[in-house]
């Protein structure tokens, strides 16, 4: 079901406009689309990607909401604007640290990379990962009811496939793109039409990555068409063109929080730490787990 404004323009995080026209003919061109050849033809990364979007929809609510409330703890007087930065910066830090997006390149569209080898090295699984996390948290803070399967999933592949990617859930479910996707559209929409939203997204990402394999980048670093670059400040690109997306796609921080304080701090806030590796170390052993059992229950 598309939507019925005629002329519209989506605005991406990097500024670029994309007609509602342009959008309805991309949609189609992914119609057409066997998902299951999108799949193969995707290759590992394609797979992996899968798995981490599936993992993310899968993650318990309570630990997004712990990694939260205990940044807010550490920090009694910052505002949600803050805490964003927060999370923002230990984001960015683990992806250098650790070389996160190290064996990553350009087929994720909107974030822009094309993978190397044709097995998908431990560093891009985390990428994505970390990736995922950020996103569903900065929607948590921002009061986003996150408890919805299909509405996270949402979340994630808006923020991961970018500009084209919010377009195409603006003009499936009929947007109105001024007002931020999170506030606008993912709260009023689930069921059947999100569901559709949900798998033109995964298409659209797979059929990139897809045509950028083809195009014979394999083996190449390319992030963000800088060349082969790699090291921390190619990882902080990547982990910029996550954070820009976001902003996109979710809007501005709330005043203030949709949720006090809770006076008792959640078990798993004593699992977390600051420091890029450890956190890195507790994103890789949550997802992990939440890959072995993605039928756990998002609450």
């Amino acid at each position: 079901m598309l939507g019925t404004k005629r002329n519209k323009k989506n605005n991406n995080a990097e500024g670029t406009a994309i007609s509602e026209r342009e959008t309805k003919a991309l949609i189609k061109e992914i119609e057409a689309e066997d998902p299951n050849r999108l799949i193969e033809d995707a290759g590992p990364l394609g797979k992996a990607f899968i798995r981490s979007v599936d993992a993310a929809v899968n993650l318990q609510t309570g630990t997004i909401r712990a990694y939260v409330n205990w940044l807010r703890r550490q920090n009694p007087d910052a505002t949600p604007d803050e805490v964003q930065e927060l999370m923002t910066k230990q984001f960015r830090t683990t992806v250098a640290t650790t070389g996160a997006g190290a064996g990553l390149a350009a087929a994720i569209p909107g974030v822009g990379f094309v993978t190397g080898a044709a097995a998908i090295a431990g560093e891009s699984v985390l990428f994505l990962d970390l990736a995922a996390f950020y996103t569903v948290a900065s929607a948590y803070l921002r009061g986003t009811d996150i408890s919805d399967p299909e509405r996270r999933r949402a979340v994630v592949l808006t923020t991961l496939t970018g500009a084209k990617g919010v377009a195409i859930v603006d003009t499936i479910l009929g947007s109105d793109s001024d007002k931020p996707l999170s506030k606008n559209t993912l709260n009023k929409f689930s069921g059947p039409t999100l569901k559709e939203a949900n798998s033109m997204l995964t298409r659209f990402a797979l059929r990139s990555m897809r045509r950028k394999l083809l195009r014979g980048w394999i083996g190449k670093l390319l992030p963000l068409g800088l060349g082969a670059l790699a090291g921390r400040a190619a990882n902080r690109k990547l982990a910029n063109a996550v954070v820009d997306n976001a902003v996109g796609a979710l809007g501005a921080t709330p005043v203030a929080f949709a949720e006090p304080l809770p006076e008792k701090a959640d078990a798993a806030e004593a699992k977390m730490s600051m420091d890029p590796r450890s956190f890195a170390a507790w994103i890789l052993n949550l997802f992990k787990n939440t890959k072995k059992n993605p039928e756990a229950e998002t609450e």
